[in-house]
């Protein structure tokens, strides 16, 4: 075969096959092809999976690793109430209050004050003959013996929560309206008391044949059983106006 110009060995032959040097088999006599599957019908939809049997529940999956605990409340967290009420004493409305309140609250503080007064007395008499020739009276406030001082404290500590309640709006943990009306009853009891027990120490000024020391109460008393009276009836009867109730009764 001659070369034509500008032609090349082997052109215009068939490809050869590149050589497979595994080799080929041909497939065995009668084998034929698994069938291909015809396509679903148009619209056809499988069906749903059975349900689980009844009283069968999924397992439940433990997590690796145990929950976080609860994180600590903030240290001081109880305290922020205090700049709230402070807060709330600013916009604060007088005519907000009921006024048995305010006047639980001035009981309170009226007991205080009549507590610096004349509270226990003693009047020493001189009796020459069967005549009285002469008299000399002494007096003392409620915080020389414990009874008048510790009515007019526990007085004036419940006027004071009250007052946190209602005019400041600060939440206390505790019931408030039978923590008031607790004090003015414990404050009743001890100035009732201080009335029996008047603790002032005459000595041996009455040995003398003639002399006489009469133990009384000064108006100090007189006007701090009257307001301490006065303020326990008003802590009931707003203790009962919002729906308490004292032991027994239903």
């Amino acid at each position: 075969m001659t070369d034509q110009p500008g032609s090349f060995p082997g052109a215009g032959e068939p490809p050869v096959p590149p050589h497979n040097p595994y080799g080929s088999q041909p497939p065995a006599e009668g084998y034929q092809s698994p069938p291909v599957p015809p396509p679903p019908a148009e619209g056809y939809q499988a069906p749903p999976p059975p349900p689980p049997p009844t009283g069968y529940a999924p397992p439940a999956q433990e997590s690796a690793y145990p929950p976080p605990p609860a994180a600590p409340a903030p240290a001081g967290a109880h305290q922020q109430q205090w700049p709230q009420g402070a807060a709330n004493l600013q916009n604060f409305d007088p005519k907000s209050v009921n006024p048995l309140d305010w006047g639980i609250i001035g009981a309170g503080l009226l007991a205080f004050i009549f507590s610096f007064f004349s509270y226990y007395t003693a009047t020493l008499k001189v009796k020459f003959a069967g005549v009285t020739s002469g008299s000399a009276t002494g007096h003392e406030s409620a915080w020389h013996g414990f009874f008048g001082w510790f009515a007019a404290f526990v007085a004036l500590v419940s006027a004071g929560v009250l007052a946190a309640h209602v005019i400041a709006k600060i939440t206390l943990p505790f019931p408030v309206r039978l923590a008031v009306l607790a004090g003015f009853g414990l404050s009743t009891l001890c100035v009732l008391l201080a009335l029996l027990i008047v603790p002032i120490d005459t000595g041996s000024v009455g040995a003398f044949g003639g002399v006489k020391i009469d133990k009384g109460h000064g108006f100090g008393y007189w006007l701090s059983l009257i307001v301490i009276i006065a303020g326990t009836a008003l802590a009931y009867k707003r203790f009962s106006d919002e729906g308490g109730k004292l032991p027994g009764q239903t």
